[in-house]
């Protein structure tokens, strides 16, 4: 099979994974979300905000580097694993013995404990990710779902049972911890390899391109969950569970479907190193489908954002729906991103996107901490206007030294943000003037189908419109061959 069939395959078993764990965490959080208090979620953000950055740090990007190479030894692989568990333990013992600074900063009585617990999940994140690595690099897309989804239902499933009875936030702890270890488990079982004990062998590139990739994916975490920070601080947990809802509903279909797209899109990408012209062609297709579809999803629950807040959160998280709105837009540029960042890794151009993403996600940061005083929207505002002036600022500077077409890079997200954008603007017109009474439900499928009348009749008059829907129609039936 062609790399071209191994990406279309692998994408189709990769979101059929995904749609299930998606089904699963839109339970969690629908569910949760009527068992637990937004003060339980504040708390919990609170700390995960923190802890999660440390999660990544224990991966240090060891497991892209592991994934981009043309050609890794056992040897090499092993030290990766080694050097990943080393990072994990001591970043457990760093956070157990500064959990009570992390408590003073919050002003939140028990903050350290749950601090404390939360830190087990950094040694397992740091035991997994090579495993993962292992997986990814053969193309193991079916095993890698399967394991996604059952780390899912077991987090799900402890989280209900705890909520049920009364454990309040550490219900979000023992979900967390029990997908970590589930993730682990099955893993080291299903990869069915074994690291050696450490040997000598070559490891300064594989450390380089991991170290800039770890810079780029920690910038990323920061600028990501900065506003928890912030808000902790400056609102309260009440104010943050408010924004920590709205915000975790946003990520669904980053986290979904993006995210786990890069196990797809990075070892069949790297291997078109040499061939730039190709490689282009595969990149302007994921940018068809990222900006087609998954823009389409966030520009419908912007236009759509108060029923689907009220249906999926129940009528107590009524404000949140401005807020899950301003975020929605914003999504739109951060999928896109994801195109530019899969382009990045297979280029082995790391250091080069860390260099302006240095000064991207440091304006965001700034950003947010400022809108951290006007609250939740101003926070949210912040968030999504930065998201937008990455993807400017990467279109406009590092892509353009990738050697890939970044013109019709460009051209292909544009068109689809603005297909986009008319099709939000037309849904909230209906909704707002028309529908507004009507069951929240009802609102969101009349608004779904007046958003596909919209697409239809743009693809009917726009031609190259009409091309990139032929070309995602393509992209599917090959997937399924």
């Amino acid at each position: 099979m062609s790399d071209g069939g191994r990406a279309a395959r692998g994408a189709r078993v990769t979101l059929g994974g995904q749609a299930v764990k998606f089904a699963l965490q839109l339970t969690s959080t629908v569910v949760l979300a009527r068992l637990l208090s937004p003060q339980d979620f504040g708390l919990f953000a609170m700390v995960l905000a923190v802890t999660g950055l440390a999660a990544l740090l224990g991966d240090f990007g060891l497991s892209n580097a592991a994934v981009q190479a043309e050609k890794i030894s056992a040897e090499q692989r092993s030290n990766l694993f080694w050097i990943s568990t080393s990072v994990g333990a001591v970043l457990y013992l760093g956070f157990f013995f500064a959990a009570p600074l992390i408590e003073a900063f919050y002003r939140v009585e028990g903050l350290a404990t749950v601090v404390r617990v939360m830190a087990i999940g950094f040694v397992l994140s740091a035991l997994t990710s090579q495993f993962t690595a292992h997986l990814t690099r053969a193309l193991s897309f079916g095993k890698l779902a399967l394991i996604d989804i059952s780390a899912q239902a077991a987090g799900l499933g402890l989280a209900l049972l705890l909520a049920i009875n009364g454990a309040g936030y550490w219900s979000l702890v023992g979900q967390q911890l029990a997908a970590a270890a589930t993730l682990f488990v099955l893993t080291s079982v299903l990869s069915r390899w074994r690291p050696l004990l450490p040997h000598r062998a070559p490891m300064r590139s594989l450390l380089t391109f991991a170290a800039n990739s770890f810079g780029v994916q920690a910038l990323s975490y920061v600028s990501g969950n900065v506003d928890s920070v912030a808000l902790g601080r400056t609102s309260g947990p009440d104010a943050l569970g408010l924004y920590d809802r709205a915000y975790q509903l946003f990520k669904i279909p980053v986290q979904q479907i993006a995210a786990p797209l890069t196990r797809v899109a990075l070892p069949i990408l790297s291997r078109q190193q040499s061939d730039r012209a190709v490689m282009s062609r595969y990149v302007i297709k994921a940018q068809l489908g990222m900006t087609y579809v998954l823009g389409a999803a966030f520009c419908l629950g912007a236009a759509l954002a108060s029923p689907v807040i009220e249906l999926a959160l129940g009528p107590q998280w009524t404000s949140a729906a401005g807020i899950f709105a301003i975020l929605a837009l914003g999504g739109v540029f951060q999928v896109m991103g994801y195109v530019y960042y899969w382009s990045f890794l297979a280029c082995g151009l790391t250091g080069l996107q860390l260099r302006f993403s240095l000064v991207t996600r440091g304006l965001m940061i700034a950003l947010i901490i400022a809108g951290a005083f006007f609250g939740p929207l101003g926070v949210a505002v912040a968030v999504a206007s930065s998201l937008a002036l990455n993807w400017v600022v990467l279109s406009l500077f590092p892509m353009r030294r990738t050697g890939l077409d970044v013109g019709r890079i460009v051209r292909t997200g544009l068109r689809g943000i603005a297909v986009n954008v008319l099709m939000a603007a037309v849904v909230w017109s209906f909704d707002f003037f028309l529908f507004h009474d009507l069951l929240h439900i009802a609102r969101i499928l009349i608004g779904v189908g007046i958003g596909a009348l919209f697409y239809l009749v743009v693809a009917a008059i726009v031609k190259p419109v009409a091309r990139d829907a032929k070309e995602i129609v393509h992209v599917v039936r090959r997937s399924f061959r």
